[in-house]
């Protein structure tokens, strides 16, 4: 596609407003601009909010249930598939459920003995299930997270169109 032409950066405004209204959308593309400033307004509002209790945490979970097709639709938009993100939360999920399923006993059990506790929490960091799941966590959320901070892809994908370019003003860059 010659002359396909970038337009401008989304405002914090613009952004919210376009992942208001594609609230519930796994289907389509969404821009870095859209994603990145939808993400920090609703993490700081979901951190000052997190201390509140239980509100918090309900306000919190919905943060992270906004965010799902928010994430799904930019990973379209870089050319990736939404399985990343839906790989990404299950893999997190399982560790921390294996995380706290190894580590809250250990709590409760040497709760009055610190020492013995560091020394069982050692224990619990050296066994392989807990070693391989932090590390596919983490490696995983790398991944997504740089396909998150790719480029859109100009060209049309299965997805849609390119919210980010097309034909537009003669002010607009250029990309040949």
């Amino acid at each position: 596609m010659n002359n396909m032409k970038a337009k401008p950066q989304l405002s914090v405004s613009e952004a919210l407003n376009e992942a208001k209204r594609k609230l519930t959308q796994l289907n389509g593309r969404s821009r870095r601009s859209e994603y990145w400033w939808t993400a920090l307004v609703l993490g700081v509002c979901g951190w000052f909010l997190g201390f509140i209790p239980i509100v918090g945490s309900i306000i919190t979970l919905a943060v992270s249930l906004i965010m799902i097709p928010l994430g799904v639709r930019r990973l379209h938009d870089s050319g990736h598939s939404g399985k990343w993100y839906a790989a990404c939360m299950i893999v997190g999920f399982c560790t921390g459920a294996i995380y706290f399923y190894k580590i809250i006993p250990v709590l409760d059990k040497y709760a009055d003995n610190a020492e013995k506790m560091i020394r069982k929490l050692g224990e619990v960091y050296a066994d392989p299930l807990v070693i391989c799941s932090m590390l596919a966590s983490f490696v995983l959320g790398i991944i997504v997270l740089v396909f998150l901070c790719q480029d859109s892809k100009p060209e049309p994908n299965k997805w849609g169109v390119s919210p980010k370019y097309g034909p537009g003003d003669d002010d607009i860059e250029v990309i040949e």
